[in-house]
């Protein structure tokens, strides 16, 4: 399957908004690191949290600016070489990208639960899913 370039665009600029967005979150949890003051004891242990969020962001970011750089590069081959784009270099930069995206939902659904786990009550969970079933319920009838 060949992708045009007006298919292209989108996802490119998509990548480049995430690559962006995760910059940002990655240059936050540095400065956090600096914030932490040298006397505290426990420096090494804060440091290190922080750390492990960098590490787990990097399993997005990294696939995320590779893809950005390899769609980029792609759709701008031809006007810098003359030559036809390989198929690899696109195809790469779109498994990237999937994989980007895969990382970052996986790591928003762990945080969601991490977040409900940790600062929601038990019944209030219960109550948040029996009313999405009612609503699921609700919308089912009227799509009928």
């Amino acid at each position: 399957m060949s992708l045009s370039t007006e298919q292209l665009l989108p996802i490119l600029a998509i990548a480049i908004t995430l690559s962006a967005y995760l910059s940002g979150i990655r240059l936050y949890l540095i400065q956090k690191i600096r914030e932490i003051p040298r006397d505290d004891p426990e420096h090494a242990e804060k440091k290190y949290a922080i750390q492990k969020q960098l590490g787990w962001l990097t399993l997005a970011d990294a696939p995320i600016v590779m893809s950005a750089f390899l769609l980029g590069l792609g759709l701008l081959w031809f006007s810098l070489t003359g030559l036809r784009t390989p198929a690899w270099m696109l195809s790469l930069g779109l498994w990237l990208f999937l994989f980007a995206g895969t990382m970052m939902v996986l790591q928003h659904f762990l945080a969601w639960h991490r977040t409900l786990i940790e600062l929601v009550p038990i019944s209030i969970l219960v109550v948040i899913g029996i009313l999405i079933l009612i609503a699921l319920m609700i919308w089912k009838t009227f799509l009928m």
